[in-house]
């Protein structure tokens, strides 16, 4: 007899959980994220742990980024639920930072190592979200396949959470009938999570240049692109639709509305891609309900786990390759941050970001590019002296780095320790740039070329040389 997973409502699920684990004292949870965030089931774990109603081990709930409702993060719950966040968004950065939750440094390329077989987190259960196809009766991941592989193989109770809203993706996002054990129905759960799309009209003139820079200095037929979500990528992608690319590919951790775009207008075709020749390739998507609709069904989106989408391997197959993401802040040295604010105030996660940068550090495979505005909404420059003391680097010195903002470019592969100085000193908002680039000059640490001079072009620099004017620039 083919098995059948065993339907339940959103209150049968703490009974299950404590029924199959009797005399436990602790169990990992890992939970499906993103936009395919299971808020539903989770809210419904949460009052069943504030009621003890049944009575439940100590919860160690993991996941990446989550969107909505996280319930488990309000204070007083630590002693019987605590999150283990590997990227987060401003709930559990509140909680991180007021210590009623842990952050667990891990880029996704490496989230197996983490939640695999007798490794630390590895889960004894796992909740996410699935959609079901009408016809076959086949499951699918949908919008969240991450490391969800990995959790459900190790996980001795898998709770699937059905949501038909949520579009049925291709590719490795298919999942066995006989690997749930539990389906979730119930006319009570929340549909998906959907970011509005990009508004490229209202692009501000900084991330304006920055799409513009990039676009035309790197951006060639043919390349492979990873890009994220946010102003910056939106940028790009606008300057790259305006333009007339062909042939492009899509290999990336995130696939949102700006990509699709460029896909459906043919600008994405991936037919010169040497891995997954055909169609683009992600490990989740987010975005509006017009992305969903597109994605759903259609084989030329295909799912992979983050742990091949961001490979040093599959990166290098599909090379040239272009790899675009933001960060906190860059220092003279050409490290650069991106899930710490400061030492003592956490913000989100290193993310994918590290995995591209070294994917990419010999540059016959392509370009990380680390695309930033030049100073914070406070008037703050992004480029700084140091970075913070105490947090954790996204790239080091050693990492060949391209630094773009809305004053230029300063590509640091292969420039000694006080070339890289000048080159980022050089596009610092000129409210900095003279006061930083004469301090490194008279600096005698600096070893520098000899000639080099406050208003003198340095090495692998290039100046904004558009018509797009800035408001204070």
């Amino acid at each position: 007899m083919i098995h059948q997973p065993k339907e339940i409502k959103l209150n049968q699920i703490a009974e299950a959980i404590s029924d199959k684990f009797k005399g436990k004292d602790q169990l990992t949870i890992y939970c499906g994220s993103n936009a395919a965030s299971p808020t539903s089931s989770l809210e419904a774990l949460t009052d069943a742990v504030k009621l003890y109603s049944p009575k439940l081990p100590f919860l160690k709930m993991v996941h990446i980024l989550m969107q909505g409702p996280i319930p488990y993060t309000e204070p007083g719950l630590q002693d019987r639920i605590m999150t283990y966040s590997i990227f987060s968004g401003s709930q559990v950065r509140k909680a991180a930072n007021e210590g009623r939750a842990f952050y667990v440094p891990c880029t996704l390329a490496n989230i197996d190592s983490l939640i695999g077989k007798d490794r630390e987190y590895e889960p004894d259960v796992v909740i996410f979200k699935v959609r079901q196809h009408e016809h076959t009766g086949e499951f699918s991941l949908g919008l969240s396949v991450e490391a969800m592989h990995t959790a459900i193989e190790c996980a001795d109770l898998v709770i699937a959470e059905l949501d038909q809203s949520m579009p049925f993706t291709q590719g490795q996002s298919i999942i066995d009938n006989t690997a749930i054990d539990y389906l979730v129905i119930d006319e009570r759960i929340k549909p998906v999570y959907e970011i509005p799309a990009p508004d490229f009209d209202n692009l501000s003139p900084e991330e304006k240049r920055i799409g513009e820079l990039i676009a035309n200095h790197f951006i060639k037929d043919g390349v492979t692109l990873q890009v994220g979500i946010g102003k910056i990528p939106d940028a790009v992608v606008a300057t790259i639709r305006d333009s007339n690319y062909k042939d492009l590919g899509i290999q990336t951790e995130l696939y949102g509305d700006g990509l699709m775009i460029l896909q459906k207008m043919d600008i994405v075709t991936n037919r010169r891609k040497k891995a997954n020749t055909g169609y683009s390739t992600t490990s989740l998507i987010m975005g509006s309900k017009e992305l969903y609709d597109y994605v759903h069904l259609r084989t030329g989106v295909q799912m992979r786990p983050c742990g091949y989408t961001n490979s040093e391997e599959t990166v290098r197959k599909n090379a040239p390759f272009i790899s675009i993401n933001t960060a906190m802040g860059v220092d003279f040295y050409g490290n650069v941050w991106a899930d710490f604010v400061d030492a003592r105030y956490y913000y989100s996660g290193v993310g994918g970001q590290p995995d591209f940068i070294r994917a990419l550090n010999d540059p016959a495979y392509g370009v990380p590019i680390i695309a930033l505005k030049s100073i914070t909404y406070k008037g703050e420059s992004k480029i700084v002296r140091t970075h913070p003391k105490g947090v954790s680097l996204t790239a080091s010195s050693y990492d060949g780095v391209v630094i773009v903002n809305e004053f230029g470019i300063a590509d640091l592969r292969g420039l000694t320790a006080g070339e890289k100085a000048l080159a980022v000193a050089s596009i610092a908002h000129p409210g900095f740039r003279d006061e930083y680039l004469k301090s490194i000059i008279d600096d005698p640490y600096f070893t520098k070329p000899r000639d080099c001079q406050v208003g003198k072009p340095h090495r692998n620099v290039v100046y904004y040389e558009g018509n797009v004017k800035l408001m204070n620039g």
